[in-house]
């Protein structure tokens, strides 16, 4: 399986940029992530996790004061893990991946009728997409878009800043960029992609963040969009596009969107949670349960 940009070096700048500190043991990344009391855990997002990584994780986590570790596993490579209750992922669980290496008519076939006549509906009611270029008044757009959908969706968004710390992260193999479907000169959708090549695979165009208006919901805008990403990264050789998270219990409407563009599903193996200190990992599972949701 190719390295996620999760485990790369311009994601562990971001991670920085954001106050946390980080290291790495055994070629894989880890977050320290703060909690009350001055203690803190140690987050792994997707690494393939062997039992040699996991017990120099452990020695590792234990030695710094860490109250826990956390694994978000890619892959695991051997068959015993022993773990506490994890509960939910930080990362998505499940996802949808279109296989760029297809055809353009392969991919379109494969798709939900409903979505392939979206993205014609769009295009010939005059929806047009372009490229921001995470300039400030670009990244206002879409803060205000995605301020308007998660008022009207119900979920939380991070600070204004997270996202330009999240845009100014740029490699020759790594970049965050905009995107934005425009009707009658309106935006009306945006997302947020990550594109990383890791040098192992022809690399993966990943869907972190969107938003939309209900304004001109009736043009299908952000179907054309998802469209011209995927062909966009096509045209720059990448494999894959990855819709970055699927959950049909928590998000049916959104689950179903990405559903339609008819990729493959792709399930994780559950998170791992370590303990090193009961107690106050105890009072940290009855915070997020209660206060935290």
């Amino acid at each position: 399986m190719p390295s996620s940009f999760l485990q790369s070096p311009e994601w562990e700048e971001f991670q920085r940029s954001l106050g946390r500190a980080t290291s790495r043991e055994s070629g894989i990344l880890f977050i320290r992530h703060l909690l009350p009391m001055g203690r803190h855990y140690l987050y792994c997002p997707r690494p393939v996790v062997s039992a040699e990584r996991l017990m120099r994780a452990q020695v590792a986590a234990r030695a710094g004061g860490a109250v826990f570790l956390k694994i978000d596993p890619s892959e695991i490579s051997f068959s015993s893990v022993t773990q506490a209750p994890a509960g939910r992922t930080i990362q998505p669980r499940q996802t949808v991946v279109m296989d760029l290496t297809k055809s353009e008519e392969s991919l379109l076939a494969a798709m939900h009728g409903k979505t392939r006549y979206n993205i014609r509906l769009a295009a010939r009611k005059g929806v047009s997409i372009r490229q921001g270029r995470s300039r400030a008044g670009e990244v206002e757009t879409f803060w205000r878009l995605l301020q308007e959908t998660a008022a009207r969706d119900g979920f939380r968004t991070h600070p204004r800043a997270y996202y330009e710390k999240l845009l100014a992260v740029n490699s020759d193999r790594f970049s965050n960029e905009l995107f934005f479907a425009e009707y009658n000169g309106n935006p009306v959708a945006a997302a947020l992609i990550n594109f990383y090549r890791d040098g192992a695979s022809g690399g993966c165009a990943t869907y972190l963040h969107g938003a939309s208006s209900r304004e001109y919901k009736e043009v299908a805008a952000p179907q054309l969009l998802h469209w011209h990403i995927a062909e966009e990264a096509r045209r720059r050789g990448f494999y894959s596009y990855d819709f970055w998270g699927i959950d049909a219990a928590r998000w049916p409407g959104l689950t179903r969107f990405k559903q339609g563009f008819g990729g493959t599903a792709v399930t994780y193996p559950p998170s791992i949670e370590i303990a090193y200190r009961p107690v106050s990992y105890a009072a940290y599972r009855l915070w997020k349960r209660f206060w935290r949701r």
